[in-house]
């Protein structure tokens, strides 16, 4: 064995094994790092005194690679050093979260990614350290990690090799790892489980990686979603990126108040969210990702919630498109969530603004201010373009022009492109309102005409069925009737007996008719179901009705709990209490009196006395529930949102989380009970808070709610101080920073409000051209912050005084590598070195001061002259790596380049270090073909097209063949489970798995041909093979010999180890009968069961006899009778398992027992015992039948064996006989089935445990409550006793 020594810069994580083979993916690591050294060095390094090994065929590798420039470190801080202060704390990270809406300082989140490009720089392979890990076929993964040289810690004694191998025994993965003497970048290739890979991960970054602590910004109302339950969410996030994150406590003021409104106006758009800082530390590369999981999270929890009202709700089907259309185009846009109510109706402003018509739009700030601008230039075209007309039309017809669920209206609304608007409910008029464009407006009065007269309508007036009774309104009475007919289902059973029938009954509120409303296809069908209607109202008198008003809040104590107060009130009365919706804010309970046969219902002094009793009983029920009261306070109105809090948070903390009040804030609903102006009580105004509900609870609401309101009052007095200065506006942008960054940043730390506007008047020129023109710049907040955020911007404006401009000639074609995606390089110089980098959006011809190649960096004189050389790096390393070649090939062969899955053309680009992207010819081409463009250095374009011609090659020498072959060798040729098609193709030189070898050779079902594919070698080898043992076929002869069935098992062999290895031996085929389907012991196929069939050339098949007969054991016969009333128990469960145990055949008589068969048990009733125990019946069958005698019929078997087996059949079945003469009854017990798996317990444990104590047998049927218990009549009872015991002790723990 050859040992060879390692560099320094390679280390062997298993250095105690010198012939460890290299795998392939660090073979082809190790020829990418070489190409950074000299074969000199590589020569010195390979003579150097270590004591750790690699393999021969690696060290050969290193040294065959020629030398490559060395590589630029573009994260190297000490070539680029970052400018600013060197503070010891490292400043907050810019966040986006609770950015204002100004144009001048918004977000730049969500215009730059983090998706990494394949056509990485050496700074982009380092920011992406951790590739993508690849899974084998065993489910193990290879993951490769770098650390850059910087990030490497001084390890003294200690090798990179010992910690390698450290890890591995804490983990459980492989390492290898090597470094490069040119960059210094350590990369590290871990093969193992996915946990232990994750492990190694994490194990290697906190024993190499330098830590580093970030403080990171977040919002502080997604505190509790990054914690989770019990901080199970931080602790995942802290396994999974092996950082420690330390998330500040709340203060006393994030305690009780938060700023995140829960509802949005203009205003709150404006409000900055608070922040708090998280600690993050750990390594760069942890950082980041634990940086992605935060702001996961924080997406998700910091979303808003935005009333749009200045778009009329007439307007909103034409915002909101046919189905929706065009509202979903805007939620794909901005990225938010937008509820447009379904608008039908027209009425009044004041109308709308009392119903809550608002557009709901949810979504973070930024995008909420793009939904609204898309609406409202949507909207302002529509107005500009449609018109209206009016037609009147019944009012009982409207509904046929919305249809179920606005179906009607969306049709009408696809084909014309105009909306209807309909009079509300309780509106008398007629009239509707068609708006769209002028051209359609005819076309869709035609479908609202055919649509109103698409269904029959009829009506039942309920007001006018019964005569006035004096202390009774008509139309209470008939509100009192609809519900009490409504609550009963009475209408709903009469719509079930009536097909295609609808009936409804329309709101009454300020009516001064109440009518029930029958819809159909055909009058027939509404006279029918309105005849049903008028009988039942009929029947309902005002005499059987009553009314007691009872405060809402303590409805739910006079229903009970489930209902059991008002059903037992119904049972014990006849009387039915209705109650209002829990949504309703009615007192008014209606009481129904019915009787149940209906023969009493003309007894009105029994109607009145029944009523009476039920009003007591439920005022009593009211009185007991508590003692109510009522307390109005008074706060601004401007204060409610702040109690109310974040989606009603505040105000559910202070009601608790069962409430016992009610709290209603602001102006009451008009026609609700607080809207009637009552004496004693104030009138109600927008600033009154009303709370209903038990004295104690209600005095415990308002002094919180007041507590919450002067907290409030005072925080917007603390945050009313107020200073305004000038900058120059040849600054601002300096100060406000990309995107907004550097207002965003003061804003989240000191907790203060900008508003900048430029102060020079829009006319005036020549203050704008002079230069001097200057921005107003408002700051508010508390007193001390606002005075710092002055004097931060102020130094800004100083320290801008050096800027600069560079402008650099890029060719164009490198753009796109410079910028990355989505921006990701260019904000990453642009941070670094505080400066702004522009690249050119389009050519024009007379820009001829910046052209098209010129890219602009302006900022302070270091950092542009750090940024503008950086760029130039990238530039260079631009130019050497990212080349591109285009290669074409047939489509046929791209199935073969990409592989399953794209394994293959994955493994062309891992290997190459390149990218391929597919592009496809079009349908229309006269010659198809595919291009594969292929980019990366020059080294790597030539590897790859080298693997694809190899592939190309090596596809084009495959050929197709059929070959004819009789389908009655088809079997033959294919043998016993494929092996002999197996053998052929092995012996053909054709590839040894069996998804390759299923693809070479494919049998034709229905014809003679088999069609052979693959390299066309193989494929003549293996016809000819075939052909051969065709002919050979031909020749064979076929012997039988018979071999008792009772020996075949022995002949045969275990897994047919011993009939394949005859057949191999002389070439033959073996068949032995198939007697699993036969019964044993018939003897008038005892012969054709002993029959085997040999298959072959003469000569083969004799020796072949001979080797199966030498096989064969001389076996003994004898017989054995019992008596035939115990045959079924003795042989009943057949005689395979005999055979298969004692390996002993049992030949059963020919009439097979079947004559003289005993009769039932339960034939003869005198020897039967019928019984209940506990609820469960029972039949006791006592089969104990007449003594034995010698006159007893026997039934007798032939046994058939070696004697030794033959005597222990013998003793099994005289131990079964003994068994069944004991089992002298049947117990049949019915048990439901519930009680089943108690009775026969975990594993059958428990019923075994039963027969063994009472020496029975059980029999439990399957979906049967049938147990039937065989034995002596004492083990039954025992068991029958432990059976009942077991359902009683179930039924008392239940």
């Amino acid at each position: 064995m050859l040992d060879t020594m390692l560099p320094d810069n390679i280390h062997s994580a298993e250095a105690s094994s010198s012939s460890t083979v290299v795998p392939p993916s660090l073979q082809m690591q190790m020829l990418h790092q070489a190409q950074d050294e000299s074969a000199a060095a590589a020569t010195a390094a390979l003579t150097q005194d270590d004591d750790e090994s690699i393999s021969t065929e690696s060290v050969s590798l290193h040294q065959a690679t020629p030398h490559k420039v060395q590589s630029l470190d573009l994260d190297s801080i000490s070539m680029f050093p970052s400018l600013g202060s060197s503070s010891s704390r490292p400043a907050a990270a810019a966040t986006t979260w609770g950015a204002g809406p100004s144009s001048r300082v918004k977000s730049a989140a969500g215009k730059l990614g983090a998706v990494g490009d394949q056509r990485r720089s050496p700074a982009a392979a380092q920011a992406q350290a951790t590739q993508a890990p690849r899974v084998n076929a065993s489910g193990n993964i290879h993951e490769r990690m770098q650390i850059p040289s910087v990030q490497m810690p001084v390890l003294g004694k200690t090798t990179v090799g010992d910690v390698c191998r450290r890890v591995m025994i804490s983990s459980g993965a492989r390492i290898e790892s090597s470094t490069s003497q040119a960059s210094g970048t350590t990369t590290f290739v871990i093969t193992g489980k996915p946990e232990a890979v994750a492990k190694a991960r994490r194990d290697l970054r906190s024993s190499f990686a330098k830590k580093e602590t970030v403080q990171y910004a977040v919002p502080s109302s997604a505190r509790p979603h990054l914690l989770g339950a019990k901080g199970r969410t931080l602790i995942a996030i802290q396994t999974k990126t092996g950082v420690q994150i330390t998330v500040p406590p709340r203060t006393k003021e994030q305690q009780e108040t938060s700023l995140e409104p829960a509802n949005a106006n203009d205003d709150d758009l404006d409000v900055e969210e608070e922040m708090v800082d998280v600690a993050i530390e750990g390594d760069v590369e942890s950082i980041k990702a634990a940086k992605e999981e935060i702001d996961q999270i924080v997406s998700k929890a910091c979303r808003i919630n935005y009333r749009l009202t200045t778009v009329p709700a007439a307007y909103y089907p034409f915002i909101a498109g046919a189905r929706n259309v065009h509202i979903q185009a805007i939620q794909s846009q901005t990225n938010t969530r937008i509820n447009m109510p379904f608008h039908v109706s027209s009425q009044d402003e004041d109308e709308e603004d009392e119903k809550d018509t608002a557009i709901v739009i949810q979504g973070d700030r930024k995008n909420i201010r793009k939904a609204i601008e898309l609406i409202e230039t949507n909207f302002s075209e529509i107005e500009r373009t449609t018109r209206t007309m009016t037609i009147n039309i019944p009012k009982r017809q409207h509904r046929f022009l919305v249809g179920a669920k606005g179906v009607h209206i969306n049709e009408i609304h696809s084909a014309t492109g105009c909306s209807i608007e309909i009079p509300p409910v309780d509106s008398t008029s007629n009239e509707i309102v068609v708006r769209g464009p002028e051209s359609e407006l005819v076309p869709a009065l035609t479908l609202i005409m055919e649509k109103a007269n698409s269904s029959q309508v009829e009506s039942v007036d309920v007001t006018s069925v019964h005569k006035p009774v004096a202390g009774h309104s008509k139309v209470d009475h008939a509100r009192h009737v609809t519900k009490y007919l409504s609550a009963r289902n009475k209408l709903r059973k009469i719509e079930q007996e009536h097909d295609d029938v609808q009936i409804s009954v329309p709101r009454t509120e300020g009516q001064n008719a109440v009518s029930i409303e029958i819809v159909a296809k055909t009058r027939s069908q509404v006279e029918a179901a309105r005849a049903k209607i008028l009988e039942a109202v009929k029947t309902l008198t005002p005499a059987l009705f009553d009314v007691v008003q009872v405060e809402p809040l303590l409805h739910r104590h006079i229903v009970g709990r489930k209902g059991q107060n008002i059903n037992r009130i119904r049972e014990a009365h006849s009387v039915e209490v209705i109650v209002p919706d829990s949504n309703s804010d009615s007192s008014e309970i209606v009481l129904v009196y019915e009787s149940k046969d209906g023969s009493d219902l003309t007894d009105v002094a029994k109607i009145r006395t029944a009523l009476e009793v039920v009003k007591q009983e439920v005022d009593k029920l009211a009185h007991d529930a508590t003692d109510f009261a009522t307390r109005v306070l008074s706060v601004p109105a401007r204060l409610h949102r702040n109690i109310i809090g974040p989606k009603g948070s505040t105000l559910n903390a202070i009601m608790g989380l069962e409430p016992t009040t009610s709290v209603r804030l602001g102006l009451p609903r008009a026609g609700s009970a607080d809207a009637v102006k009552k004496a004693g009580v104030p009138a109600l105004t927008e600033d009154s808070i009303v709370i209903k509900g038990p004295k104690d609870d209600v005095e415990r609401v308002a002094k919180d709610i007041l507590a919450v309101a002067e907290e409030a009052k005072h925080q917007q007095i603390m945050s009313s101080y107020t200073v305004t200065f000038d900058i120059p506006a040849t600054a601002s942008p300096h100060v406000i920073g990309k995107g907004g960054a550097n207002i965003n940043k003061l804003t989240e730390q000191l907790q203060v409000k900008f508003d900048l506007n430029d102060k020079a008047p829009a006319g005036d020129d020549k203050k704008k051209k002079s230069g001097n023109e200057t921005m107003e710049v408002t700051i508010q907040g508390v007193k001390k912050s606002v005075e710092t955020a002055k004097e931060t911007i102020l130094k800004m404006v100083e320290q801008i005084a050096d800027a600069t401009v560079a402008k650099l000639d890029i060719p164009v074609e490198h753009y796109s590598a410079l910028i990355g995606i989505k921006g990701r390089y260019v904000r990453r110089l642009e941070e670094k070195y505080g400066v702004r980098v522009q690249f050119p959006k389009a050519t024009t011809d007379d820009d001829e001061e910046t052209p098209k190649s010129f890219v602009i960096v302006s900022g302070g004189k270091k950092g542009v002259q750090g940024a503008k050389e950086e760029l130039l790096e990238l530039l260079d390393y631009e130019k050497e790596n990212n080349n591109t070649l285009e290669m074409v090939i047939e489509p046929k062969m791209l199935p073969h380049i990409v592989g399953r899955s794209g394994a293959k053309i994955n493994e062309i680009q891992e290997a190459s270090q390149t990218r391929i992207d597919i592009r496809r010819s079009s349908e229309n081409d006269v010659k198809p073909e595919v291009r594969l463009i292929i980019n990366g250095s020059k080294t790597g374009i030539k590897t790859a097209q080298k693997l694809v011609n190899e592939i190309v090659e090596a596809q084009k020498s495959q050929v197709e063949e059929l070959v004819e072959v009789n389908n009655k060798y088809h079997k033959i040729l294919i043998g016993q489970g494929g092996s002999t098609l197996r053998e052929i193709i092995a012996k053909a030189g054709g590839p040894s798995e069996m998804s390759a070898q299923a693809g070479l050779v494919k049998f034709q079902s229905n014809n003679n041909a088999v069609l052979l594919k693959g390299d066309k070698t193989v494929v003549e080898k293996i016809k000819n093979e075939m052909l051969a043992m065709v002919a050979e076929q031909d020749s064979w002869t076929t012997m039988v010999i018979n071999i008792p069935a009772a020996q075949h098992r022995q002949v045969i062999g275990p897994q047919f180890s011993h009939v394949k290895e005859i057949e191999n031996r002389h070439n033959v085929r073996i068949q032995f009968p198939n007697n699993k389907n036969k019964k044993e012991g018939d003897a008038a196929e005892s012969g054709a069961n002993d029959r085997v069939t040999i298959k072959g050339l003469r000569d083969n098949c004799e020796k072949a006899k001979a080797d199966l007969e030498a096989k064969i054991k001389v076996t003994a016969s004898r017989s054995f009778s019992i008596p035939k009333r115990h045959r079924q128990a003795v042989f009943g469960d057949g005689v395979w398992k005999i055979r298969n145990e004692f390996n002993v055949v049992v030949v059963l008589p020919k009439d097979g027992g079947r004559a003289g068969a005993s009769k039932r048990i339960d034939a003869d009733e005198d020897n039967v015992t019928h019984g209940i125990t506990d609820g469960l019946s029972w039949e006791l069958y006592d089969l104990s039948g007449p003594a034995e005698g010698a006159d007893e019929p026997m039934y007798t078997v032939q046994l058939q064996g070696s004697d030794a087996a033959c005597e222990a059949v013998e003793k099994h079945l005289t131990a079964l006989l003994e068994k069944a003469r004991a089992s002298t009854h049947v117990l049949k017990i019915r048990v439901p089935t519930t009680y089943h798996g108690l009775i026969i317990g975990s594993g059958g444990n428990h019923i075994k445990q039963i027969e063994i104590e009472s020496s029975t047998t059980a029999k439990i049927s399957r979906g049967d409550e049938l147990i039937t218990i065989t034995g002596p009549k004492e083990g039954i009872e025992k068991a029958k006793a432990a059976i009942i015991r077991v359902v009683n002790n179930s039924d008392k723990r239940a």
